[in-house]
């Protein structure tokens, strides 16, 4: 090691063989370790000297620099210490004033322990104490070292304090996770929430600033002064740990907030450290207003609730806005313990779970502090009380104070399809509108088209729990499912698809990418049956039948061309009842409808083509339909025929939807608009509207106003929509009933149909319905609590007609077409009844004679002189 330049000290030097320059923190190293060693020569082993001084003078001498305990025990013979190398002491002898060894300078080196040979020889020689000499030079040696060290620590402190200080970097602004509320359609009554942490982010502005003076007065009196630390209060709460007091920990506001920021967890000294550097760059970069505003919507209240407005909601009910000065010290209380330790006890301030602890700490702290700090006056403080509407919920018990609640209810199934619905909306660019972390945490308000007043009459009639529903005190595998939808707008209006909102879903399928993984729930298709019948009239019509054309109702009856024949499967087709109708051969489409028979359909949808059935009800709102080999198809995917049914589909022989079959009756309620169904109103965010529903609706292509309200007309014959519990109000309504299997007994029910909207939409915008009823899990035959089978018109149709009736209570009772309007002039095939006298026409293809309006592709011209 080189010496050191005479009159001061390098501050970089090379090291042997690295050819690396040092730092100056490297050269203060150095120096410490030197002084370390300078100062045990000095202080601890003595001056060299011939001959040991007196135990006495010894301690005498220790007790000067206060080492008495450490010396007494340590063996000091004389001559055993060499002088320290030259080098670093050089820089040590030059702060003293001394030179190193070689040079010439005014005094004795800081590392001589001999410093007059005569002086000590005769001290040695002859007993007498020495002179004070040597005593006042080694005291003066102890104090320079001793400030030389000190200052060194201090150089070293800051250059290190400066590296730690510049190395922690100020966290990215934190994440605040706000939870998603989903309303009904009167936009304030919550369904549900979701997302991982109950908050509402809120503006500085929206929070009453007597509640901010609150949380200021018992968080952190100095907010408004401290540059994010406040070191009285550091140095206070340090003398209380060191002299064993309770553990303070003297965190301002700004750390409070820092810790949350950088997830600091744990206490100790390093992390308080931490901490501090962070608070003290987050008041550098932001002023006090946005730091209150980061820590309000960022701490912890307990009951579930982050951030003072979900506190707000979760103790008083109310938004922060509408908080009192007491209401909100009550908040402010709470910030410093807001769960405790014990979950089952509560936080120590939850007034509804430790009264006591928590009006001590609003009368004897936060009110004293608020009035040191002059935000009340001492009058108003004591005219002050604690507020009493503080609402009593148990945290543990009560989900609504969770941050995701609503889902284990039936409800539940609707906001499955909310988030289906709002993951497949894209932007103006293509791409999704809502990424599935901002549906779920984004603190969205969605408000859906479901009415309140509706779903509470669709789960009291639907799922069987009241005395009132049809379905109570029924065999338990009876499960029922029922969908309302308004005409014309497609809005859900109410949803039930089963009591569990994470189970199955029997009104429709979903596909969540949000609550769930984003693959298929298909749980709610059944067969339609006869209820299907009504998209086959329809398409009839827009065909050129009239409702007023015949059809035989002959059962069973032979379909050669759908391969529906006796002796060979399936076999023929037959009535529901097994036998013909009363119009036997002669039925019109009125009559077929009202009385659901099967033959006279199934010719008309074998006359028409099922892939124009299909055509009409995909355009009336049928989006899926369940193909027995190939599962779900997408009908909006492919033409028609490419889809592989059959004759079949005519009478609702493949699955669909309740959800999607009330959208089609919505359609027919609506004159033929059909408008897409959807459960989603409008969203919200930050109280700005970024989503609104669009409506926009398509006529059903060749369908016209007339066969609209042909078909009303035909379905309003329904004695099942036409009962006397309807209380006079019309409605038009179809009934349905699948087989189960190829026994007599049935596996599905279904009643469907509508109520049009009046003159003025607004008030009366009509209302359509489907009503499924099944079996909860494998199918079994359907009886009731007697044992006898059940049809539509005995179980599905009660249950529709009590939740219409609930459903339209206070809204006009339209009138549906008296008599139907001239429609096409197609006949169909029907026998007509013979007359005395009367030969008729003859149908090669069939054997049937029949009258012709004008010739079809089942009909010939009659002979002359018949009919």
């Amino acid at each position: 090691m080189s010496a050191p330049a005479r009159g001061g000290y390098r501050v970089s030097r090379r090291l042997p063989g690295r050819g690396v320059t040092q730092r100056p923190t490297w050269t203060l190293l150095l120096m410490a370790n030197h002084v370390r060693t300078r100062w045990e020569s000095v202080v601890v082993r003595g001056p060299r000297s011939s001959s040991s001084p007196s135990i006495s003078r010894w301690w005498t001498r220790m007790r000067a620099v206060g080492r008495v305990r450490a010396v007494g025990r340590r063996d000091n013979p004389p001559g055993r210490h060499r002088r320290p190398a030259d080098g670093v002491s050089g820089i040590i002898d030059r702060l003293t004033g001394r030179s190193s060894r070689g040079d010439a300078g005014p005094g004795p080196s800081f590392g001589d322990a001999a410093v007059d040979s005569g002086e000590i020889g005769s001290e040695q020689s002859t007993g007498v104490q020495a002179s004070g000499r040597p005593k006042r030079w080694r005291r003066r040696n102890v104090i320079i070292a001793s400030t030389a060290a000190v200052l060194m620590l201090m150089g070293i402190g800051l250059v290190a304090g400066t590296y730690y200080f510049d190395s922690v970097d100020l966290p990215p602004d934190l994440q605040m996770y706000e939870s998603t509320t989903i309303f009904y359609a009167d936009r304030q009554t919550p369904m549900a929430r979701i997302g991982e942490e109950n908050r509402t982010v809120v503006t500085l502005d929206k929070v009453p600033k007597h509640v901010q003076q609150a949380v200021v007065a018992t968080e952190d009196m100095t907010f408004y002064t401290n540059d994010g630390v406040d070191y009285t209060s550091i140095a206070r709460a340090a003398w209380n740990n060191f002299t064993g007091g309770e553990r303070q920990g003297a965190s301002t506001i700004s750390q409070q907030y820092a810790r949350k920021l950088a997830d600091l967890k744990g206490i100790s000294y390093a992390r308080k450290v931490r901490e501090a550097v962070i608070a003290t760059k987050l008041n550098e970069k932001y002023d006090k207003d946005k730091i209150l505003e980061l820590y309000l919507n960022a701490v912890y209240f307990g009951r579930h609730a982050y951030g003072i407005e979900a506190a707000a909601q979760a103790y008083f009910g109310k938004p922060v806005n509408s908080l009192t000065v007491a209401e909100g010290m009550v908040l402010a209380g709470l910030i410093k313990d807001p769960e405790g330790s014990d979950p089952k006890k509560g936080s120590p301030y939850d007034p509804t779970r430790n009264p006591d602890s928590a009006k001590e700490r609003f009368h004897n702290y936060i009110k004293p502090n608020m009035v040191q700090l002059g935000y009340l006056t001492q009058q108003a403080a004591d005219e002050l009380k604690y507020p009493d509407n503080v609402i009593k919920v148990d945290p543990v018990v009560d989900s609504r104070l969770r941050a995701q609640w609503g889902l284990d209810k039936p409800e539940g199934l609707i906001v499955h399809h909310v988030m289906d619905e709002l993951s497949k909306i894209n932007g103006p660019d293509g791409r999704p509108r809502f990424s599935t972390d901002e549906i779920r945490n984004g603190g969205l308000q969605i408000y859906t088209t479901v009415a309140k007043p509706m779903q509470d009459a669709a789960l009291k009639y639907a799922s069987g729990a009241t005395a009132d529903s049809p379905l109570f005190g029924q065999p338990p595998n009876l499960q029922g499912a029922l969908v309302a939808v308004e005409p014309g707008t497609g809005r859900v209006r109410a949803y039930y698809g089963g009591s569990q909102g994470d189970g199955s879903d029997y009104a429709g399928w979903y596909a969540d990418p949000v609550l769930s993984d984003g693959k298929p729930v298909e749980f709610g298709a059944h067969p339609p049956a006869s209820s299907f019948k009504v998209y086959t009239l329809a398409a009839g019509l827009i065909n050129g039948y009239s409702i007023d054309s015949h059809w035989d109702s002959t059962s069973p009856k032979d379909f050669p061309r759908s391969h529906r024949i006796t002796g060979q499967k399936p076999g023929p087709v037959k009535n529901n009842d097994g036998g013909s109708a009363d119009c036997e051969t002669w039925c019109t489409l009125v009559e077929a409808t009202e009385k659901s028979l099967n033959t006279p359909y199934f010719a008309l949808a074998e006359e028409v083509g099922w892939p124009k059935v299909l055509e009409v009800a995909r355009a009336a709102g049928i989006r899926s339909m369940w193909h027995p080999e190939k599962g779900r198809l997408d009908l909006a995917t492919k033409n028609p025929s490419e889809f592989g049914f059959s004759t079949e589909l005519g009478i609702g022989q493949f699955p669909v939807t309740v959800l999607d079959h009330a959208n089609g009756m919505a359609t027919f309620a609506a004159r033929g608009k059909a408008a897409s169904v959807h459960f989603v109103q409008e969203v919200h965010k930050k109280g700005q509207r970024v989503y609104g529903e669009t409506i926009n609706p398509k006529q059903i292509p060749g369908f016209t106003d007339a066969m609209a309200d042909n078909v009303t007309y035909a379905l309003s014959k329904v004695a099942a929509a036409t009962a006397s519990d309807m209380n006079g109000r019309p409605a038009a309504g179809k009934t349905g009933t699948w087989q189960l299997r190829d026994t007599s007994d049935n596996a599905h029910t279904w009643m469907v149909g509508f109520t049009p909207p009046g003159r003025d939409k607004t008030k009366t915008p009509g209302l359509a319905a489907a009503v499924w009823i099944g079996n909860k899990n494998d199918e079994q035959k359907l009886v009731n609590n007697n044992g006898q089978r059940l049809f539509g018109a005995t179980m599905a149709a009660p249950v529709w007609r009590k939740f219409m009736n609930a459903a339209l209570n206070k809204t006009e009772k339209v009138q549906l077409p008296s008599q139907p309007r001239p429609g096409g002039d197609l006949e169909g095939n029907g026998i007509p009844p013979a007359r005395p006298g009367k030969d008729h026409g003859k149908d090669g293809d069939q054997g049937n004679t029949k009258p012709c309006k004008r010739p079809g592709p089942r009909c010939q011209s009659p002979a002359p002189g018949t009919r």
